[in-house]
């Protein structure tokens, strides 16, 4: 069964014929029609069989929604007071001719309406092959019940959102050879202590996507922890795109920093095998997390507490 479209509304009509409690996936099939827009998901030419990545945040609601999450915004509440980190700069007179530039980063106190969070589905796409060798993108399996009927009607707009179309399948009907999951969600920089300056210039096109006045303490918080020198740093690709990590293994410490405005400082315990196969609800999930630093005044302080 294909659907096309830009987006649909309810499963009522959609998805009529199919069974109630029948395993289905939600997939694409013929992906060489998709070459181009396959590329802006993160697949490749040389991508194979058992490939898995997030999607991009950047194709439009549904992906933002998918990456991201959102807020529920309570406008009928009273609003609340929230803070956002700017560097504020001063000058100090030494001595009756000498002036030094000062800065420091400090929280900027400001009204909003309280919001819920709510977390983003995460649905991840897969490349695998079927018995008869044509190549597919699907997502996992799923019981066709109501109340997989939120998910299902999710994963199809995501497709419609990305490529227009996606197919049905009875897994049943299509089978398809079980591939091991290998996900590209992060990409590993050069290995060993890498100076600040090196670094920056990798992260360049990561911290230039920001807002210009987020930009400073956005590099600050990623030299803070670059400067406790990791082994190795791995930058987020897909719906990851934003998000650092900061290896010290040799500590059982995973640091992830996030560059987007309003989110926090992970800390993982893990080690970067199961780490780096997590999906994205797994990450933000307060089960997988030895700490969650806010981005706040003591921000520094907490950092230097892990090392201590």
């Amino acid at each position: 069964m294909i659907i096309t479209g830009r987006r649909i509304k309810s499963l009522a009509r959609r998805l009529a014929p199919v069974r109630a409690g029948a395993t289905i996936v939600i997939g694409l099939t013929d992906l060489d029609r998709f070459s181009s827009r396959l590329g802006q998901v993160g697949f490749n030419a040389s991508s194979n069989s058992g490939d898995t990545i997030l999607p991009p945040a950047t194709f439009g609601p549904v992906s933002l929604y998918n990456a991201e999450g959102r807020d529920i915004v309570h406008r009928n509440q009273p609003k609340e007071t929230a803070y956002r980190q700017v560097e504020w700069h001063w000058t100090e007179w030494h001595g009756p001719y000498d002036r030094v530039e000062q800065s420091r980063i400090v929280d900027v106190p400001y009204e909003r309406y309280p919001r819920t969070f709510v977390p983003p589905p995460s649905v991840e796409m897969t490349l695998a092959t079927t018995e008869a060798n044509e190549r597919v993108l699907i997502t996992p399996e799923v019981a066709f019940t109501d109340a997989h009927h939120p998910w299902i009607l999710h994963t199809i707009n995501l497709f419609l959102e990305i490529f227009g179309e996606c197919s049905v399948l009875d897994s049943n009907l299509h089978h398809f050879r079980q591939p091991q999951l290998r996900r590209l969600n992060w990409q590993i920089l050069p290995q060993g202590r890498m100076p600040w300056k090196n670094l920056r210039s990798a992260l360049l096109p990561v911290i230039e996507r920001e807002p210009a006045g987020n930009r400073p303490v956005i590099q600050h918080r990623l030299q803070k922890v670059n400067d406790m020198k990791p082994e190795f740093v791995a930058v987020g690709q897909g719906g990851f795109d934003g998000y650092v990590i900061f290896a010290f293994p040799k500590r059982h410490l995973f640091i992830l920093e996030c560059v987007h405005f309003g989110n926090a400082t992970y800390v993982f315990g893990d080690d970067w095998d199961i780490l780096s196969q997590m999906t994205k609800a797994d990450v933000l999930d307060n089960k997988f997390q030895r700490d969650r630093i806010i981005h706040r005044e003591n921000w520094d302080e907490r950092i230097d507490g892990l090392f201590n």
